[in-house]
């Protein structure tokens, strides 16, 4: 009997195996994600590197001679005075410039006199780029505001640091954390999209395209049993998935190698142990993919229906991951009990390199096996009825 359901497996594999479209989405496509999100990371690191304080920034002034002591500090803080021409709001409107400062023609005279002089800034806080040189520059201005109120103070024999009605200090507990690591929050969705994806084809052309060929009913009268029959198709369309989740960690590592800047946690994400933990985690969730695909496949009556169906079967497990990108939780163990949500949680702390508790591994895998193994229990029925030459 392991023989045949052998025969049928080694069959399936070698048939996808020769299809371009198999392929396709079992290498080609686990690569997009992966690539989406170095696309992403590219763009981030570029926005934030501008905001940095450490690297130089470039300002568009309108009046740069009418404010000597505010740009000859600007300058000290590593910004780059540039000349504003033309419409200054027009010119941040048209993302020309990210910020445009405007020192009207009094500011020196109320500077000289110790008044208040006024300036005006224009940005687009819509924008990313233009969001973090806002923030920038801002900080620059308030630092440059206390240090000349603390002289003025100074001069009048006030005593600034006694005026201030709080002393701040913070304390960042994100342990070198950037912002553009939180883009590795978006890792798990990708991986419990691909795995809803990876033997789709298969699952559906083994099933209804086997029905619309019209090879399906000889096959069925093969000495091969029926649930042996479903069993060989099912453990092909599971290693074309296991396939297309190990070419996708392949690709991530790739990216985060490539994009990571140093001390980045990127570059040290994906270890071997992580990899490993991942795949031991998945393994249950691609057993319940793939008896989903099946059931589904098998009860409808159309390769078309059943692609419908399948295409936006994906975005349903995917859900929880990408809330989780904007809302992160910490895993407690009765959310171990629920498939899909668990190996999102779990996913995470594998790419994040956090602690992994292996009760909660053991957990998830159990209880998302449990599921699996009664789908694969009811796509067995499903195989068994005659109407399964028919569909519906």
């Amino acid at each position: 009997m392991w023989r045949r359901v052998y025969i049928v497996f080694a069959k399936e594999v070698m048939d996808n195996a020769r299809d371009r479209r198999s392929l396709l989405v079992a290498l080609i496509y686990p690569m997009l994600g992966p690539a989406l999100l170095g696309v992403m990371i590219s763009m981030v690191s570029s926005v934030l590197s501008a905001g940095n304080s450490e690297n130089r920034m470039d300002l568009h002034v309108a009046g740069a001679a009418n404010g000597p002591q505010l740009t000859a500090y600007l300058e000290s803080r590593n910004i780059a005075i540039r000349p504003a021409g033309g419409d200054p709001e027009l010119a941040v409107k048209n993302g020309q410039a990210e910020v445009v400062l405007i020192i009207p023609d009094d500011f020196s005279r109320r500077f000289d006199e110790k008044r208040t002089a006024e300036i005006k800034i224009i940005a687009d806080s819509s924008r990313l780029p233009g969001l973090f040189a806002l923030n920038r520059l801002a900080g620059v201005l308030g630092e440059f505001n206390r240090q000349v109120w603390e002289k003025r103070l100074s001069v009048l024999g006030v005593d600034f640091m006694g005026l201030r009605p709080l002393d701040i200090h913070s304390v960042n507990v994100a342990a070198g954390i950037s912002a553009i690591d939180i883009l590795m929050f978006m890792v798990p969705p990708l991986i419990i999209f691909n795995i809803f994806m990876g033997g789709v084809y298969l699952a559906i052309d083994t099933t209804s395209g086997e029905r619309e060929r019209g090879s399906l009913e000889p096959l069925l009268i093969n000495p091969v049993e029926r649930w042996g029959l479903m069993l060989g198709k099912f453990l092909a369309a599971l290693l074309f998935t296991g396939v297309a989740v190990a070419v996708q960690l392949a690709a991530f590592k790739a990216i985060f190698d490539m994009m990571g800047s140093p001390g980045s946690s990127f570059v040290n994400s994906l270890d071997a142990r992580a990899v490993a933990g991942i795949m031991v985690s998945a393994l249950p969730l691609m057993m319940l993919a793939v008896g989903v695909q099946f059931i589904i496949a098998t009860v409808t009556r159309s390769f078309k229906e059943a692609q419908t169906y399948l295409g936006l079967l994906p975005l349903v497990p995917a859900m929880p991951g990408l809330v989780l990108v904007f809302s992160p939780v910490e895993a407690e163990g009765w959310m171990m009990t629920i498939p899909t949500f668990s190996q999102t949680l779990l996913f995470g702390q594998f790419v994040r390199g956090e602690a992994v508790s292996m009760l909660n591994v053991a957990i998830s895998t159990s209880a998302t096996t449990l599921v699996a193994l009664v789908l694969v229990a009811i796509a067995a029925g499903l195989y068994e009825r005659e109407k399964l030459i028919f569909g519906g």
